[in-house]
Parts: C-alpha cells; sequence; structure tokens
C-alpha cells in the first residue's frame, strides 16, 4: 500500500516523526534526567512507524475511520468471484466457421444473436499489508477449466476526487483442456474499480490465451467479499 502514497508525505511523515521523537527526549532529559541519544532516534522512530503499520492496527484504524476506506480500503480476506468470458462467443465463430447455413458477422450481428457469456465462479484470497499486496485465485467447484490463477504483479490505485480507488493486476494462469492446441499456461491482465457501498471490486480483464489463433479472451469479473 506504500505505493499510493507520494513519496515526499512519506519523508514528511518520517521527518516529523524524527523531530517529535528530538524534542520528546530533550524535554524528558530535562524533567526526568532520562537521556536518549540522538544515534538512537532513528531506529526508534523506525520502530514506531513499524508497529504503526503493523496489519492489526491499521486494519483497526481503517475500521474507526471509513473515509480512509474512501481512499484506498482495507481488501483483506476471501471473495467470491464471478467472470464472465466471451470464450462462448468464440465457440459461436467457430461453429458458425464450418456451417454454410449459419454465417455470423460479428460487426453487424443483433445482441440477441449472440450467445451468452461463458460464467465462471472462482474464490480469491488477497493478503493485503503496508509493504504488500497479493491475490490468488481457485477453482474449489472445478467447473471450469481453470485451475490456478497466480497473481505476479498488483498496482494499488488511490480514490482521487470523483476517481474511485481499485487495482490494476497482471497474472499467470493454468488450464486444463482436451484440446492439444489450447494454452495449458497464459497470462492474462485486469483493472477493477471499488464501490464503497456495495463493497465490490468490478472491471474488465483480457488474456493471451490461444492469441496465435487470434482466439484471445476477454471479460467482465465481479469480486464480492464473502460473509
Amino acid at each position: 500500500m506504500y505505493r499510493i502514497l507520494d513519496k515526499k508525505i512519506l519523508v514528511l511523515a518520517l521527518a516529523w516523526l524524527v523531530i517529535g521523537l528530538v524534542m520528546l527526549s530533550q524535554l524528558a532529559h530535562q524533567v526526568a534526567s532520562f537521556e536518549l541519544r540522538l544515534s538512537a532516534i532513528p531506529g526508534l522512530a523506525w520502530m514506531i512507524l513499524s508497529g504503526i503499520l503493523l496489519n492489526p492496527v491499521w486494519r483497526f484504524v481503517w475500521r474507526k475511520v471509513p473515509r480512509l476506506g474512501r481512499w484506498f480500503p482495507d481488501l483483506n480476506g476471501f471473495w467470491d468471484v464471478e467472470v464472465k468470458s466471451n470464450w462462448s462467443r468464440q465457440v459461436q465463430l467457430l461453429d458458425a466457421a464450418i456451417d454454410a447455413k449459419n454465417c455470423i458477422d460479428m460487426r453487424h450481428v443483433s445482441a440477441d444473436q449472440l450467445a451468452e457469456l461463458s460464467n465462471i465462479n472462482l474464490l480469491a484470497e488477497i493478503t493485503q499489508t503496508w509493504w504488500g499486496l497479493e491475490m490468488t485465485l481457485t477453482n474449489p467447484g472445478e467447473a471450469s477449466p481453470l485451475r490456478r490463477s497466480d497473481t505476479i504483479v498488483i498496482e494499488p490505485i488511490s480514490g482521487k476526487g470523483h476517481r474511485p480507488p481499485g487495482i490494476c493486476y497482471f497474472y499467470k494462469q493454468s488450464s486444463v483442456s482436451d484440446n492439444v492446441f489450447d494454452d495449458p499456461e497464459f497470462y492474462g491482465a485486469a483493472q477493477l474499480t471499488y464501490d464503497r457501498e456495495s463493497d465490490i471490486l468490478e472491471g474488465f480483464f483480457s488474456t493471451s490465451r490461444m492469441w496465435r489463433r487470434a482466439m484471445n479472451t476477454a471479460g467482465t469479473v465481479t469480486f464480492t467479499r464473502c460473509k
């Protein structure tokens, strides 16, 4: 999460903390003849800052001050994930290609003639600290070929003005398929925005699956926090 902070803010916060400790040490020396060496102050400042940024501490503060969630929410925990993929429409195109009586031009076909988007339900676990943000997606129901999805990079996006907070992430996905030409592993990217009222992350994804055959997949993805 530190990446959503301006570097100037981080430096300024640490500087003020050091200044405060210096003033406190001088006061303690005058009142109680207690001396705190100046060389120990940077280390003490770092210990205090690290303590404040421990997960139980900052998460408690986030719960008590809801406005902080508008800047960036606490995403820790498990999430039900609903993926709607255009894979079904890829299949629709393939079927039309071998059926002379069922021609489809995706540029002009009406929406009611399109196949329903494929629906996939997954489970995500997000681990969020001030020093890192990690996510793993699994397929507990095994209702789709997806076996596992491991996030390589997650970039947090802070809320600012009318822009809601969210995340962008790049991931590697492993799947099982009977098609020998399918990619057992491929990469994808997604961009999600967070809605504070509904406590939902939603957005779009795209992948490099079977890109050599012009069959890349894309669609929508919605994260709903598990109760």
